[in-house]
């Protein structure tokens, strides 16, 4: 007799998947709104005078109200004196009985003289003055306003894997084979 034996080892099987991240990304942006600052000046200018009133009435040459009320003025003077001479020479004549007569009344109005100055003008310098003013401005300030969007990261992670698994299963087989020249004896 004699034994057989048939045996066969097990196999296994591995199935391997490696692992993965997948990213996906959007980048953070910063926006800005910008507004800049503003100035207006606004400068206004002197205002220079000059008043040459008293010059010119130096001269003779008056402004309109000026040369109204002086000659009015005058005008009143002169009707005065004229009323006031006329009246005179009237009670002159009157006194017919001293010896006045129209002739000598007469030749007491021939005889004035002139009387002649002579004078630089102006005599007064003119009257100068100026008027300024302050700057005025105007400031609006700027700003900048900044808005965040925050980027992302989305991951996407594919685990990894082993599956294992028995390819071919192990056995062993033991036989008894009968050998026909087997001695039985001894």
């Amino acid at each position: 007799m004699q034994l057989q034996m048939r045996s066969q080892l097990a196999l296994i099987g591995l199935e391997i998947s490696k692992p993965f991240l997948h990213l996906r990304t959007t980048r953070p942006q910063i926006n800005l709104q910008i507004k800049k600052p503003e100035l207006r000046i606004h400068s206004p200018r002197p205002e220079l005078h000059i008043d040459q009133t008293q010059c010119f009435a130096d001269a003779g040459k008056r402004t309109p109200s000026d040369f109204a009320a002086y000659y009015a003025e005058m005008a009143w003077s002169d009707s005065m004196e004229g009323i006031a001479r006329r009246a005179q020479e009237g009670d002159m004549l009157a006194q017919i009985h001293k010896g006045y007569t129209i002739e000598k009344l007469a030749a007491q109005n021939l005889g004035e003289i002139a009387d002649f100055n002579v004078t630089a003008i102006p005599k007064q310098p003119p009257r100068v003055w100026f008027d300024t003013y302050p700057v005025q401005f105007e400031f609006d300030p700027g700003y900048v306003e900044t808005r965040l969007q925050m980027g992302t990261v989305e991951g996407n992670l594919q685990w990894g894997k082993v599956n294992i698994y028995l390819r071919q299963k192990n056995y062993l087989e033991i036989n008894w084979v009968e050998n026909n020249k087997v001695d039985l004896i001894a």
